[in-house]
């Protein structure tokens, strides 16, 4: 199981949003892009910032991204959504995430949501940006 899969079922356990690690379709919560619909969706990737990994002693401090994506009609809804996954997620410690990951501490690196701008269909998007603490 990946990080980011392991982060997306962490967001779902703590009632962010569904996500279907089958790969089935529906749910609200999705790997690295975000699919045309829903209008409201989630999205978790990695990204190339962050420390090196210390070879000894198995401790990891990745970045992750989680991007909100609202309505086109209303920005609340994009940043409800990331304000959700914000509250869920900075500050969180000590937790074995579903593949296994010792989660030691994960932060948001901002005080909150980003506004983005809109995507290509006009919908609002903001972001999430999360140093993790790992031992994997």
């Amino acid at each position: 199981m990946t990080l980011t899969e392991e982060v997306a079922a962490l967001l779902a356990e703590l009632g962010v949003g569904t996500y279907h690690a089958d790969g089935t379709p529906g749910g609200t919560i999705y790997l690295t892009t975000l699919p045309d619909t829903p209008d409201v969706a989630l999205s978790v990737a990695r990204y190339g910032a962050g420390a090196e990994g210390d070879i000894r002693n198995g401790w990891h401090e990745p970045r992750m991204q989680l991007r909100a994506r609202g309505t086109a009609t209303d920005a609340r809804t994009g940043e409800q959504l990331a304000q959700a996954a914000y509250g869920a997620m900075h500050g969180l410690a000590g937790r074995t995430l579903a593949g296994g990951t010792w989660l030691a501490l994960a932060v948001g690196l901002q005080s909150g949501p980003v506004y983005m701008g809109r995507d290509q269909s006009g919908r609002h998007e903001h972001v999430v940006n999360l140093r993790i603490a790992i031992e994997r």
